[in-house]
């Protein structure tokens, strides 16, 4: 497996936020038990989710952590698009760290109400082995660690919240610039989501109403402020030439 395509598969990871979860069943010892479960990846790399004590799939995790997430971009013809098998055990994680629930929150807007109930909790998966599949001939497993390589300095946990108030605040001409000259989309606002090391999410809006999410990718690692700056000056730009 090589560097470049486990790179590629964490590019991925961080570009959406489709999964189904398999745990192992309680209730029908030896079989898998699959769920829906949006997910959020920290800056680590690592799927986080948010889940109910009284769920199915929490029940199992409480007894056998080991889980399977099969990550997925889209609806659309999955068999032809990229896809992600990721092996791990669920962790118990504090839903109370502001950061990581500012980040959850920006990408997930609809469980903010979830944080208010006691029987919800954060789990993040850690990762152990990994089945990348890029399309056809370019497919390949490799350690969980591979993922996250590199990230070990990354600052952006703390650092992520005040990039993106700052680009909404300040930058939003260049956030609409940037859904133009990469995706050729004429917004008419346009707001970051998130950043990670490898890249950006940008919701934007066509006339009153959210249109979409927009994905840009770093060209190289972003793991702190000042990257995340040179990488968006390059951006900006690259949008003026």
């Amino acid at each position: 497996m090589s560097a470049a395509l486990a790179h590629e598969a964490r590019q991925f990871l961080f570009s959406t936020r489709h999964a189904i979860l398999s745990t192992h069943s309680m209730k029908y010892p030896g079989f898998p038990f699959g769920s829906v479960a949006p997910f959020v990846c920290n800056q680590q790399a690592e799927p986080i989710i948010l889940i109910s004590t009284i769920a199915e799939h929490t029940k199992n995790i409480l007894e056998n952590p080991k889980v399977s997430l099969l990550v997925f971009s889209g609806a659309d013809d999955l068999q032809a698009n990229a896809r992600l098998t990721l092996m791990g055990e669920a962790v118990h994680c504090d839903k109370q760290d502001e950061d990581l629930r500012a980040r959850y929150l920006r990408y997930l807007p609809q469980a903010a109400s979830y944080f208010d109930m006691h029987d919800f909790h954060f789990y993040r998966i850690q990762v152990k082995q990994v089945r990348y599949i890029a399309g056809f001939g370019r497919m390949g497993w490799f350690e969980g660690h591979a993922l996250n390589d590199g990230l070990a300095e990354s600052m952006l946990s703390a650092q992520e919240g005040g990039i993106v108030a700052h680009m909404n605040e300040d930058h939003k001409d260049s956030l609409l610039q940037y859904c133009q000259h990469v995706h050729g989309v004429a917004a008419d606002h346009a707001e970051m989501v998130g950043l990670d090391a490898d890249g950006f999410d940008v919701q934007y809006h066509q006339g009153e109403e959210i249109h979409g999410q927009l994905r840009f990718q770093f060209e190289q690692p972003v793991l702190n402020a000042m990257d995340a700056r040179k990488a968006l000056v390059a951006l900006s730009q690259a949008c003026r030439s």
